[in-house]
């Protein structure tokens, strides 16, 4: 499956010291998980950032 190996070529990129540097440099953490464990951190985040967007009151425009 196309997701698998693109999963793949990520994690292995994101393991290289130049690349690990510079998103570090940014201010963020290389992390080479599968695409399972992504979807499983998404289905966290969203609800508790979904309560923090309706307890600000914040709006699209």
């Amino acid at each position: 499956m196309i997701i698998n190996k693109l999963s793949a070529e990520f994690a292995r990129a994101v393991k290289s010291p130049e690349l690990a540097d510079r998103i570090r440099g940014e201010g963020a953490e290389a992390v080479g998980s599968t695409p399972e464990e992504f979807r499983q951190l998404i289905a966290a985040e969203v609800p508790r950032w979904r309560k923090v967007v309706q307890d600000a009151g914040i709006k699209v425009e």
